[in-house]
């Protein structure tokens, strides 16, 4: 893939080429991050409104949850009301890290597609003669 490009150059122009292609990758590499990233974000959001809809005040878990932590400040110093809205504060916390993680593994899989479609149209590039008349002339 590395030398792909340089295919049919003539020596005197390689620099030239050379640099294209580092600005094409510069610019390639900028964009898929900046996708990922965006991906990521969307990604984190989803899955937080799908785990956070579960958890919602009249679940039973939630209550047994939110009352032991709530306690858990008490008995470490704070006032009722101050242990409770610490105590909603760190459940959120606590499943924070399961949206990042799932965000993660579909970032990570939609570049494993996008690699596997690549890794088939690289062993199809043919080089090129560019000392060919074009066809049809």
């Amino acid at each position: 893939m590395t030398t792909a490009p340089y295919d049919g150059i003539p020596p005197d122009k390689t620099n030239q080429a050379s640099a294209l292609i580092n600005v094409a990758r510069n610019i390639g590499g900028s964009m898929g991050v900046a996708l990922a990233q965006t991906m990521l974000a969307q990604r984190q959001q989803f899955h937080q409104s799908r785990l956070v809809e579960n958890t919602v005040p009249s679940d039973p878990g939630y209550q047994r949850a939110l009352e032991q932590v709530t306690q858990y400040f008490v008995n470490h110093g704070s006032s009722p009301a101050d242990a409770a809205s610490r105590a909603i504060g760190w459940i959120g916390q606590t499943i924070q890290p399961r949206f990042d993680l799932l965000a993660y593994i579909d970032v990570f899989f939609s570049l494993a597609i996008v690699g596997a479609v690549m890794i088939p149209i690289a062993l199809m590039i043919k080089p090129i003669n560019l000392a060919a008349p074009p066809k049809g002339h």
